[in-house]
Formats: C-alpha cells, sequence, structure tokens
C-alpha cells in the first residue's frame, strides 16, 4: 500500500496476480485481522482503497509480527527506514541502491525518498551515509553510535505494555529482572527497555567481531556495588550466548547501568560535594533569572543532587538519555522547562557539552514539582482592615482562611487610624470593610459587611480574576504587537522582533547577543508552532513580551514555528511571570486557540485569547 495514497482494487489485482474479487474479500478480512492493530483500510468509490494509522505504536508492532525473512508485507516509511538503517549498518560490504529497492519491493524513486528520511534519522546519532559509485552505500560512524542507533530500532521490537516482540529480548529481560532483584538495584521502566535493547545489540555486534571502543577510563571502574551487579550480567550473558565480552565491552556495560541508575532511597546515594555545589549553582541561576527562590528547597536540592549524579556521566561519556515525554512536558509545563533550560546552563559551561532537550525535560521535571511547592508556599498576602472592632476583623480572617485558604495569607489585622504608617513590604492587598481615603501602595479591596456573605464571596472572586487579567495584560501592547511577518529564519524573527523592543521599550544595546547567546542553550521551541524565546539574562526596568506571527512557518531547530512571544524580563527578576507562563501552557495544549490567533492576526484577537485563558488560569 502506498502510504497516505489511494489504490485501485485492480491495480492491487494486477500486482498481486488474482482478481478483483478476491482483492475486495482480503480487504474485509484485513480489516477484521487489524480492528484492534491500529489500522484501517478505507474504501472511496472512484478512488480505490487507502490505509489510514489511526495508532503507529500498535500498528508497528502488528508489522513486526508478519515479519519473515526482513521483509513485510506493507511496510511504511517509518519501518522501511528503520530497515534500510539497521541492513546497512549490519552489513559487512555496501549495498547497492538496486538491490536495496529490490529487497524492499519498493521503486528507486520511493528509495531515493526513504534515503532523505534516512539521513535526518542518522544525523541525531552523528551518523553518516557514505556512497561511493559502482561500490554502493554503507553508514560510517564511531560503533557506540551505531549501536545506539540500532537500540533505538530495536525499541520498535516493544509493545505497548512493555512486553517484548522478540523471544531473545524477552529472555534478556528476564535475566536482568532475576539480577537486578537480588543486587536491589533500580532502574525506571523505559530506561530498562533501552538497556534491554542496547544489550540485544551488543550480543549481535561482539558476534559479527564489531567490538566497542574504550569508552571508560582504566582508573575508574565503578562503584563497588554497580560493579559486581556487571560482572554476574557479564558472567549470566556469557554462560546464555556462548560469547566472550572483553574488557571494553564490560566497561560498556557497566556505564549503562552507573547512567542508568535510579535511587529512590537518599541512604543509597552519595552526593559530593562538588555535586552539591553545581546544585547551588544552577539554583542561584534560576533565582537571577525567575526570582524564585528555591535554595531552602531542601527536597529539590535531594532529588537535583541525586538526578545529576548519573546525569554527569552522561554528560563526560557522551551517553545521551532519552525521554519520552520531552514534547508533552514542553507543551504542559513550560516555565519548569525554561527554568531547566537556565539550569542546564551551568553543566553546559561546566563540562563544555551541550545538554540535550530530553536531559532538560527530565530537570523540568524536578522544577514543575517544586513550583507546585513555591506556590503553596507563597501565597498572596492580605491585611485585614476592619472599622468594628476586633472581633469582627478576626472572623473576617477565619472565613478568608476558609475561602481563599489555597490562595491568601492573612498576614495581619489592623484599624484604619495610622495606616500610612503599616509596612506595606510583605503585603499584596488590603481587605476592608470601610472607606479608606488614605493613599497606601497596593491595591485595596472593600467589601460591604464583615461577616463576608456570598455576595461578597462573588465579588472578592471576580476582583482576583480581573487582578488576575490586568498583571498579564501589562506585558502586552500593540506597539510591541507584529502581524503577517516573512522571514526565512529564527535569527530573521529574532533579530525584527529585538528592533521593535529597541524602538519602544529601554533594552541595552546587545539584547540580540543575548537572546542568541539563550538560543545556544536550547530550543525555546515548544511545539504547536509556538515559541518562547527570551535573553539569557533579566535586562531592563521593565518585563514587557514583542508578540511576531509570521505568514508562513520558518523552521526553528526542529520545530516548525508560526507564532513567537519574545519574553524580556525586567532586572531583578518577576514572579508575576509565572501568570503569562501557565496561561501560554494553555494557549500551547489547544490547537484551536494557535489556528485561531494565526488565522486571524490581529492584536484584538490575542488580547481576546488571552483574556479567556487569564479567567481560566489560577
Amino acid at each position: 500500500m502506498p502510504e497516505d495514497d489511494f489504490i485501485t482494487n485492480k491495480q492491487l489485482a494486477e500486482t498481486l496476480g488474482v482478481s478483483n474479487r478476491t482483492v475486495y474479500n482480503d480487504i474485509v478480512q484485513l480489516n477484521q485481522v487489524m480492528k484492534d492493530k491500529g489500522a484501517q483500510l478505507i474504501s472511496k468509490p472512484h478512488y480505490g482503497v487507502k490505509l489510514v494509522v489511526t495508532d503507529q505504536e500498535k500498528y508497528l508492532a502488528f508489522l513486526r509480527s508478519l515479519e519473515v525473512d526482513t521483509v513485510t508485507v506493507g511496510d511504511n516509511t517509518e519501518t522501511r527506514v528503520s530497515k534500510i538503517v539497521e541492513k546497512m549498518i549490519q552489513s559487512d560490504t555496501p549495498i547497492k541502491m538496486d538491490d536495496l529497492s529490490e529487497e524492499l519491493y519498493v521503486s528507486r524513486s520511493t528509495l531515493k525518498n526513504d534515503l532523505k528520511r534516512v539521513r535526518a534519522f542518522l544525523d541525531s546519532y552523528d551518523l553518516q551515509i557514505d556512497y561511493r559509485s559502482y561500490t554502493g552505500m554503507s553508514i560510517n560512524g564511531p560503533e557506540k553510535n551505531l549501536r545506539r542507533c540500532l537500540a533505538k530500532i530495536e525499541q520498535n521490537l516493544i509493545a505497548a505494555d512493555g512486553s517484548f516482540l522478540s523471544k531473545d529480548m524477552d529472555q534478556i529481560s528476564a535475566l536482568l529482572k532475576e539480577i537486578f532483584k537480588r543486587h536491589r538495584y533500580k532502574m525506571a521502566a523505559y530506561s530498562f527497555h533501552n538497556f534491554v535493547a542496547h544489550i540485544h545489540v551488543s550480543i549481535s555486534r561482539i558476534r559479527q567481531g564489531k567490538e566497542i571502543a574504550l569508552v571508560y577510563p582504566e582508573q575508574n571502574d565503578g562503584e563497588p556495588q554497580v560493579r559486581n551487579l556487571a560482572e554476574e550480567i557479564i558472567a549470566a550473558l556469557s554462560r546464555a550466548y556462548d560469547i566472550i565480552f572483553s574488557r571494553t565491552e564490560f566497561q560498556y556495560l557497566l556505564l549503562h547501568l552507573e547512567c542508568k541508575r535510579m535511587v529512590s532511597d537518599t541512604s543509597e546515594a552519595v552526593v559530593s560535594s562538588g555535586v552539591y555545589e553545581i546544585t547551588t549553582r544552577m539554583l542561584r541561576e534560576i533565582q537571577t533569572a525567575f526570582h524564585y527562590d528555591f535554595q531552602h528547597d531542601f527536597e529539590l536540592v535531594t532529588n537535583l543532587s541525586l538526578h545529576i549524579v548519573p546525569l554527569r556521566l552522561r554528560l563526560l561519556y557522551d551517553m545521551p538519555f532519552e525521554n519520552p515525554m520531552t514534547a508533552e512536558i514542553c507543551e504542559g509545563a513550560p516555565l519548569a522547562y525554561e527554568m531547566a533550560t537556565v539550569a542546564c546552563g551551568v553543566l553546559a559551561r561546566i563540562y563544555e557539552k551541550k545538554v540535550s532537550p530530553d536531559e532538560i525535560a527530565y530537570i523540568a521535571l524536578h522544577f514543575n514539582v517544586a513550583i507546585d511547592r513555591y506556590k503553596k508556599k507563597h501565597k498572596k498576602n492580605v491585611l485585614i482592615v476592619c472599622g468594628t472592632g476586633k472581633s469582627s476583623a478576626m472572623l473576617l480572617t477565619y472565613r478568608i482562611k476558609e475561602e481563599y485558604g489555597k490562595f491568601l495569607n492573612v498576614v495581619g489585622t489592623h484599624d484604619s487610624i495610622n495606616l500610612a504608617e503599616v509596612d506595606f513590604t510583605n503585603v499584596d492587598y488590603v481587605l476592608t470593610t470601610i472607606h479608606i481615603r488614605e493613599h497606601i501602595p497596593v491595591p485595596i479591596i472593600e467589601i460591604n459587611r464583615p461577616f463576608f456573605m456570598g455576595e461578597e464571596r462573588g465579588d472578592l472572586r471576580k476582583y482576583f480574576q480581573n487582578d488576575r487579567r490586568k498583571t498579564l495584560m501589562r506585558y502586552f501592547s500593540e506597539d510591541l504587537f507584529l502581524s503577517h511577518l516573512t522571514a526565512d529564519s529564527k535569527e530573521t524573527v529574532l533579530k525584527l522582533l529585538c528592533e521593535t523592543s529597541a524602538a519602544n521599550m529601554e533594552i541595552p544595546e546587545d539584547a540580540f547577543a543575548h537572546v542568541m547567546q539563550r538560543e545556544a542553550l536550547g530550543n525555546t521551541a515548544f511545539g504547536n508552532y509556538v515559541a518562547i524565546p527570551h535573553p539569557d539574562r533579566p535586562m531592563g526596568e521593565e518585563s514587557f513580551v514583542v508578540t511576531g506571527i509570521l505568514e508562513r512557518p520558518v523552521l526553528w531547530d526542529q520545530e516548525e514555528v508560526q507564532i513567537v512571544f519574545l519574553i524580556f524580563m525586567k532586572a531583578g527578576g518577576d514572579r508575576n511571570l509565572q501568570l503569562f507562563y501557565r496561561s501560554v501552557s494553555r494557549f500551547l495544549s489547544d490547537k484551536t486557540l494557535v489556528q485561531r490567533l494565526i488565522q486571524n492576526q490581529t492584536y484584538e484577537e490575542l488580547i481576546a485569547i488571552l483574556d479567556s485563558l487569564s479567567y481560566e488560569t489560577r
């Protein structure tokens, strides 16, 4: 079946050498077989039949179950790409295009298109196709990278429930689980599946005489506990598969175990002073950039330090750690992901290695939990002013705690006399039952009665909704809104937005350079055609957002982007920016709203969308 295109019953009948009636009956039977396999054959009069895949994971597992002699009837592009890569890596000699197209049952033009995808796939593993006229094609690169690539392909043999579709991988899994249990060693499920795939690939490569190069320094033999575990695994695999693991193969397996180890009991871990210092530096960067002080959050400090222990090894020895939830984390927790990106800049400078988006996303999970704790701890502070006596003030305090205890913290009560002498440094609102004539530096909320009945509760909720709206809208202005932009790169877009910022706001002359320095740390595209770039440090006296909407998407590293929110955070940080990120998170996850803004590129449309999001955001 051609991918995403119709083919007639007559064409199928001629290709297969059967009658039209047989093709029709086969399609009916195939749909019965595939009804729970994530795909269906859809018929349309005068067009023919088309394959529609609704669940890629189930469908790929189904294809693998049909595989015979490396050829599957019904291969789609993704499956063919995997087979091309696997065939070229495992072959000892270059492969000619004609031989490959014949083996895969595809035309030469189809194979050429597939090879474009193969090159894109190989780029992420620092591998290249070596093509020589009259000889053929081969894939070149370090053995470690070749194995990473093959292990990724092998993960297609893992079903949705975590079971293995390969008998060999299932046996390796059972062997490892038994040994892990004896050594009380823990590894996350996704990491375990990846480790099984790596072991399976290593066995195959060792049998072919393809040995791994030295990846671990001779003087470092790992922690005794992990080393003993590695020795037992090597011994068990040697017996089971009748192969010999060299010292470098042992080191490779040991490194995987140390990089993938999950420490759930803090008593099992040793966090050195060096790791603690790195964690402290990361949290200082967060405080400078985002005005969040996490340095006294013991839970975050501990969990982040434990995470950095294996992360350091992965950075030092180029052992990338894949994260299947990276896209969801970027979209669902943009503030936490931004914090993680800034924090990982510390690691990038120390180890002179770029931290991957997958690793940043794991760090973001720790910050996302810490932000929730921070919000609960740092509620808006309210001062109660009541003109009918202390008892009434105490009753109103009780009502506020009962209704808004999750969001508001009553810092005290005061009478209306000498109110100007109060220190409002730690006060966000004044809630009063009387009219206050004096000027005070915080918003005043007046309620009619000290007993805080139903109507007043509704009015107060409405006030806080309006306050959130005003806070969010302060970041946006029509002068900083650009629509129908034409650009061919993210650099062009960012330069244009920085020029607009400089023309309307007070920012340093080198703002664009700082924005590009931030881009060098990691991708700022969060999916769904939206990017949220910003300088690598706070600057200027006021926080604001420049909005740019393009006529057509541009490639923003690995993502296509059409809506750009360039954020400038004022020097000293801005804790209210949390509201912006929460609203944008809702925007990111709503494809209808994104398309609505792309279709109607006006400032009024942007404000209407933000207005609705500010009322929903808590």
